[in-house]
């Protein structure tokens, strides 16, 4: 940049992109999606949807409102996901007060599709645990709960 034309920025040269926790946690969420979007991809299934699966079968007749916050996806990706799971086959939707209070159930098939994509899951998840620890498992949670406590505190 000309010497010229620039400027003094002492508050912008005093920050440090590498400690910033949002891109940390990002680079971390990618790490980790890609391997498992990887060892999921013969199944033709995001990782968001095989979430959206795993809380219906586990919770049958949970609303879509509840999973999207559970999950923390926002309305459109929900709405998404949910509808790619219906014209599969694996969720049914009943009706409730509004379209987001939908009951939810897992058919047949979705029942199926999980005992088939569970181990290949479960394999994944016990090799992520193995090199990151329980400890470091439990560290994640701390932090999330440590967010969720004062979102109102970190709100512009």
């Amino acid at each position: 940049m000309d010497q010229a034309n620039s400027i003094a920025t002492p508050i912008f040269d005093s920050i440090n992109p590498s400690g910033c926790f949002n891109a940390r946690l990002r680079k971390l969420h990618r790490l980790l999606n890609s391997v498992y979007m990887a060892h999921l991809k013969p199944f033709g299934i995001r990782g968001s949807m095989l979430s959206i699966l795993f809380i219906i079968g586990k919770k049958p007749g949970v609303n879509q409102k509840s999973v999207a916050e559970w999950l923390v996806l926002d309305p459109s990706t929900m709405s998404r996901d949910l509808k790619k799971l219906e014209t599969r086959g694996f969720v049914r939707r009943e009706a409730g007060e509004d379209l987001r209070n939908s009951v939810l159930t897992l058919t047949k098939e979705g029942q199926q599709f999980l005992e088939e994509v569970s181990p290949v899951w479960q394999n994944i998840h016990q090799k992520v645990n193995t090199i990151l620890g329980s400890h470091h498992g439990k560290q994640i949670d701390v932090l999330i709960k440590a967010v969720a406590s004062n979102l109102e505190e970190l709100k512009p």
